[in-house]
């Protein structure tokens, strides 16, 4: 566990470093009861993405019922729904349809985690204590790819294909736990409010088993993007500026 731990915390530093990430990774695991040591929160919160920047701060439990406020939410995760939350669903589902959010035909195709358990446990990458079963990273356009080309998602010659989705963001972390493959998410209006995450980020959803192999192709990436970016300069440096139209 501890060399795990150490791990991770490598791990984490190298993303952070390398990618000149600005705000730190998060990873969750489903299990059915925290950790020795760590607390349940106990407090409500509107949703279940709120627990993602909650996490940057530390470790905690949530439980499966903490979910709950965000029927969405709950459902993504893979969580059982109570009768009270099945009836916030319709109401939630409703407005959606209503506004013309959602139709009514996506409804039954929002992605639900595969996972069965009782619980999350959330906290910063780089303290996590347990095997993580997803990797959460606030990133640009740019971090966003060299991390979906070091993991092989955007290869031609592979029938792997990335998806990029948008509401709800949760879906990506379903998505990206079922398919074992990183997924990218613009990010929804209920993400943006409940997390107060900036517009400028797209969430990226890593598979925590893909982590080691991330690790050691990452450098890679990196120095193919930056070999890539020196031809190109030379190359564009080769025509003159064009003319500007008055």
């Amino acid at each position: 566990m501890k060399d795990d731990a150490m791990n991770l915390a490598l791990i984490c530093q190298d993303l952070v470093e390398s990618l000149g990430l600005t705000k730190s990774p998060v990873a969750l695991s489903f299990l059915d009861q925290p950790p020795k040591g760590v607390d349940t929160i106990e407090t409500a919160v509107p949703s279940a993405c709120t627990f993602w920047t909650k996490a940057e701060r530390g470790l905690f439990f949530a439980r499966a019922e903490s979910h709950q406020n965000c029927p969405i939410g709950a459902v993504t995760m893979g969580f059982p729904i109570s009768a009270q939350t099945s009836s916030s669903l319709e109401t939630f589902i409703s407005k959606m349809c209503d506004v013309s959010y959602l139709s009514p035909e996506e409804i039954k195709n929002i992605p639900r985690a595969e996972v069965v358990s009782t619980g999350i446990l959330y906290g910063p990458l780089s303290t996590f204590t347990v095997q993580p079963d997803l990797v959460m990273v606030w990133a640009n356009s740019q971090q966003a790819m060299i991390l979906q080309e070091t993991l092989g998602t955007v290869h031609w010659n592979t029938t792997q294909q990335s998806l990029v989705s948008g509401r709800p963001a949760c879906a990506a972390l379903a998505l990206a736990i079922n398919e074992g493959l990183p997924k990218i998410s613009l990010g929804c209006t209920g993400m943006r409010t409940f997390t107060e995450v900036s517009n400028e980020y797209l969430l990226v959803a890593l598979p925590g088993g893909k982590l080691e192999t991330l690790s050691k192709q990452m450098h890679r990436t990196l120095k193919a993007n930056e070999q890539m970016s020196t031809f190109y300069q030379a190359h564009k440096s080769t025509f003159s500026e064009p003319s500007r139209i008055s």
